[in-house]
């Protein structure tokens, strides 16, 4: 009996170690309370724990009781995400994926003492109706930055919570009524490739802002030899990135409004653009005038030669 005592110990003891040698992350749904009043608005943080890993991507979705909760707002702001392939929506299911370019692998998180997370993005719930439930992750898969895309283990932290009328009313301020910074700088690009809109010029984009997060975009392509000042003359259309550009023969100014979820707006452009196998004609005809004018330069000193020596 001690023997078999013994052994269940060391068997205990190995799982443990072997445990905390195993690579994983973790995706945890945490908000600052669990107990809210019916009719009021609550916050839910999807927070990303590399747990020493190194991430490259992230997707899953999220799902919560309908009867219970009603989704109001999506903020991405000061997320961890570089680039949405899949930015959450306010849907029934809230799904996403995204990329980090260079990786993540943790900041100080002020949910958990010493802990190292990053914020994916953030859900303002309102409490319909009494009764107990949870917001869940669905579908996780989290990406190592190992250049092989190899899939991590992932923990999963749902949030569990409890309506009723007998909890006092909450003072939740949404985040975008602090907002008044319009979102980051960025430079869109063009690019072709032959797996994208048959090969024609695409632009790609992607802003960051970090307080309330980035809410759409918006696109105007205009022809012209100056930039326009005068942005409400553009004929403005919302658009996503990769965004299959209307004048392929790159002869337009493109312009790039980008709105936050505050009503901060961002405007860039890019000015008209050829590319270089068709500028040969104008490279011709450079080159034909640069010739004609030596061979002119080499007459005149010629013939002014020619008459000096005739004295």
């Amino acid at each position: 009996m001690k023997n078999k005592f013994k052994i269940i110990i060391l068997l205990s003891i190995f799982y443990f170690l072997f445990s905390l040698q195993a690579s994983a992350t973790s995706l945890n749904l945490v908000s600052q309370t669990n107990e809210i009043d019916i009719g009021s608005q609550f916050q839910v943080d999807l927070m990303l724990d590399a747990e020493g890993e190194d991430i490259n991507a992230i997707e899953g979705s999220i799902i919560f009781p309908k009867n219970l909760l009603e989704i109001k707002e999506i903020y991405t702001g000061s997320s961890i995400i570089k680039f949405w392939v899949e930015r959450p929506q306010m849907n029934a299911e809230i799904k996403f994926s995204g990329v980090i370019p260079g990786g993540f692998s943790g900041v100080l998180s002020p949910y958990y003492k010493g802990g190292r997370q990053g914020k994916v993005f953030s859900l303002i719930f309102a409490a319909k109706t009494e009764g107990v439930g949870n917001v869940a992750i669905k579908n996780a898969k989290v990406l190592l930055n190992d250049g092989q895309g190899t899939e991590a283990d992932v923990r999963i932290s749902n949030f569990q919570f409890l309506i009723s009328n007998q909890i006092p009313s909450s003072t939740f301020q949404a985040p975008s009524s602090k907002d008044t910074n319009p979102p980051e700088l960025f430079t869109p690009e063009i690019a072709r490739d032959p797996d994208i809109f048959n090969d024609k010029w695409f632009l790609v984009f992607a802003a960051q802002d970090k307080d309330s997060g980035v809410d759409y975009y918006e696109i105007a392509e205009k022809r012209g030899s100056n930039i326009t000042q005068n942005y409400a003359e553009l004929r403005w259309q919302a658009a996503e990135s990769p965004y299959l550009l209307e004048d392929q023969k790159l002869k337009s100014y493109t312009y790039v409004r980008v709105i936050d979820k505050a009503g901060n707006t961002r405007i860039v452009y890019l000015p008209p653009t050829v590319p270089w196998y068709k500028k040969w004609p104008v490279y011709i005809l450079v080159g034909l005038g640069l010739v004609v004018v030596l061979l002119l330069i080499r007459w005149l000193w010629r013939k002014s030669k020619s008459q000096k020596n005739l004295f």
